[in-house]
């Protein structure tokens, strides 16, 4: 079965923060809003809990659905 690549921003206070790494602290590169769509890049090596955005960046997988 093939991994999905499109999901939507879930983020509880409205935005998820797009990281240049898969870090907390990781410099901010953008913000996605609420119900946007972003693709995420299946074939991309990350750490648990993280995806990798298909235009570059790292979001928390916890804020997709």
């Amino acid at each position: 079965m093939a991994k999905r690549v499109n999901y939507i921003v879930n983020a509880p206070l409205g935005r998820l923060n797009v990281r240049e790494s898969p870090n907390l602290k990781a410099k901010i590169l953008t913000t996605l809003e609420t119900g946007a769509k972003v693709r995420i890049d299946p074939g991309a090596d990350t750490p648990e809990g993280w995806k990798a955005v298909e235009d570059g960046g790292f979001v928390m997988a916890d804020f997709l659905k």
